[in-house]
């Protein structure tokens, strides 16, 4: 079949996919679009698809989503520059 190319489709399907379970709080599905845990992984993935990883997921567990430094430093993860403080 037709090759699907990724870099065309990925942010799309992101954003769709945030939004299809917009307020759901489904864990499993965030956890898809959890930010890469190692600096190696975070190289393969675009920076633009990193932000709209963490929307995505801010939209899904949209009743966790907290206004404090401590929220948005828990979104961090060790390859991002979180992590252990």
């Amino acid at each position: 079949g037709p090759r699907v190319n990724v870099d065309v489709t990925a942010a799309g399907a992101t954003l769709a996919l945030g939004l299809l379970f917009c307020k759901s709080n489904n864990a499993s599905v965030a956890a898809q679009l959890e930010v890469p845990h190692t600096v190696h992984a975070l190289r393969c993935v675009r920076p633009d698809l990193v932000l709209l990883r963490v929307l995505a997921r801010g939209l899904i567990l949209w009743d966790s989503v907290r206004p404090t430094d401590a929220w948005v430093n828990s979104q961090l993860t060790p390859s991002t520059g979180g992590g252990e403080r």
